[in-house]
């Protein structure tokens, strides 16, 4: 029986689920947007001075985002996922609340930071344990033919409301009556409201239970069972180094705006429009994304995400040695850079994911989801090395250092099949 069928008419409230979850993902996606590293980067530099700190604030969100997706492996055999995740986003997103308190009603600088620190930890922690529930409720209340066009439509017009993001997190880093550091409490505070209103979606979803298993097996024991299936199949052992060698991009990326602010001179007001231009690359590439997903192309999927990536690390890298040499018009490539760093991220979510997705086992689809995006726990110390090396190297030498592994991700992809058996 494959992981499409409709079993026991689990598709039965396909629509209304389709319609709810890309309002929620809509909403959830303009709001995280917020508190991009693109924005919080600057923010913790801007109090801090340190950029090895700010390495050290996304080390922590990547961590215990992904930590949790590893401890959820266990919830294949459970029929009912809608409370699993409903739960752990509503305690997430209140945590938001703490960063916002604080920002307002203290002046100490350093006491803001601490908020920060602790509510951006808590969110992703929590969140991360809504990724496997959620993700398997897509699975079983939406038809397979149907899932690319409604992971493609999320991600666009979640673009679109992350661009109107944008432009409202410049316009209130802008705002003369919101002196730093309340201007970013204040983009907190729209980004926690947004958050609270799609919960209310989630709320009115309808869940056909699955058929309950007879699989006792323990959470430990499912962990335990890793190790085998990577030395079993040699499809998910080039899938693991592909996602380990493209991901590092993350020891770059998140000193773009710096590098922007600091090297190339432009005005810390506009970091809210290099957040336009990612978001303009996830809206564009939505589609074409969308398309390769309905038609299990992952593959072509994850190398078109992948050159997007090495392009729009080497367009950083030129941009920096034309700074170098007092080249003209080195800003100009900022747009392009920032557009295809978007696109590409979009690609690899969706890439990854679906690839895993396609196994028709439930037991251990959980298991091989959660195993995947736990991977990013490996590498979630890129962004400290990273902020390590432009406290005393050059920039050049930062994007440098990522470009080689991606471009070795590119190539391992020729050799991956189009998807999971």
């Amino acid at each position: 029986m494959s992981a499409d069928d409709d079993v026991d008419g689990r598709f039965t409230h396909w629509r209304r689920n389709f319609l709810l979850l890309t309002l929620d993902s809509t909403i959830f996606m303009t709001a995280v947007s917020l508190s991009d590293v693109t924005i919080l980067s600057v923010f913790i530099v801007k109090a801090t001075g340190s950029t090895l700190l700010a390495g050290v604030f996304q080390m922590i969100r990547v961590t215990l985002f992904f930590l949790p997706q590893l401890l959820s492996v266990n919830i294949g055999g459970k029929p009912y996922k809608k409370s699993i995740f409903t739960k752990w986003t509503t305690l997430g997103r209140s945590c938001l609340l703490i960063a916002i308190l604080v920002t307002f009603f203290t002046q100490d600088l350093s006491l803001i930071v601490l908020s920060f620190f602790v509510s951006f930890s808590l969110f992703p922690l929590f969140d991360g344990f809504t990724v496997v529930p959620w993700l398997e409720f897509v699975v079983k209340s939406i038809p397979p033919t149907n899932r690319g066009t409604f992971f493609g439509l999320g991600q666009g017009t979640g673009a679109v409301g992350m661009i109107a993001s944008g432009f409202l997190a410049s316009i209130l880093l802008n705002a003369p009556h919101l002196e730093f550091p309340r201007n970013y409490g204040m983009i907190v505070l729209v980004e926690a409201v947004l958050m609270l209103v799609g919960v209310v979606f989630l709320r009115f979803l309808r869940e056909v239970p699955d058929a309950p298993t007879l699989d006792a097996t323990s959470l430990l024991d499912r962990i335990k069972g890793i190790p085998r299936i990577i030395r079993e199949d040699a499809t998910i052992r080039r899938l693991i180094l592909i996602q380990l060698l493209l991901s590092c991009y993350s020891l770059s990326t998140p000193f773009y705006s710096l590098f922007a602010v600091t090297q190339l001179g432009v005005d810390d007001g506009l970091i809210g429009l290099f957040l336009v231009y990612q978001t303009a690359g996830r809206l564009a590439a939505s589609y074409p994304w969308a398309y390769l997903c309905n038609r299990a192309q992952n593959k072509k999927l994850l190398q078109s995400a992948g050159f997007m990536m090495l392009l729009s690390l080497l367009l950083a890298l030129f941009a920096g040695a034309s700074h170098v040499a007092n080249a003209e018009g080195t800003t100009l490539i900022l747009p392009v850079m920032f557009f295809l760093y978007g696109a590409s991220i979009s690609g690899t979510f969706l890439g990854f994911n679906n690839y895993v997705m396609g196994l028709s086992d439930r037991r251990y689809r959980p298991v091989l989801l959660g195993m995947m995006n736990a991977l990013y726990i490996v590498t979630s110390i890129l962004p400290v090395l990273g902020g390590i090396i432009v406290e005393f190297l050059p920039y050049e030498l930062l994007f440098l250092t990522s470009i080689i592994p991606v471009g070795g991700s590119l190539l391992l992809t020729h050799g991956l099949r189009q998807k999971l058996e």
